[in-house]
């Protein structure tokens, strides 16, 4: 037993209601993230191409650059 003496009568707090998580925005899920990342790269290579760059590898350069940037975008969006 505690050194403090309880007073006569007295009943112990009941514990105060439990407060709900604080609810964060949730994002895409990763199906549509993917699917965003597979989309935006195949557009940007298309486009680069169509544009007339040198060759196939040029344009999924410019591709891979666009998936890099959309990738950064949907991490630090989240």
């Amino acid at each position: 037993m505690s050194r403090r003496k309880r007073r006569e009568g007295s009943r112990p707090q009941p514990a105060p209601p439990a407060r709900p998580a604080p609810r964060s925005e949730a994002g895409p899920t990763l199906l549509v993230q993917v699917a965003i990342l597979a989309a935006v790269t195949a557009a940007v290579t298309l486009i680069a191409e169509l544009a007339g760059a040198a060759n196939l590898g040029v344009s999924m350069s410019i591709g891979t650059i666009a998936f890099a940037v959309v990738l950064m975008y949907l991490i630090l969006k989240s």
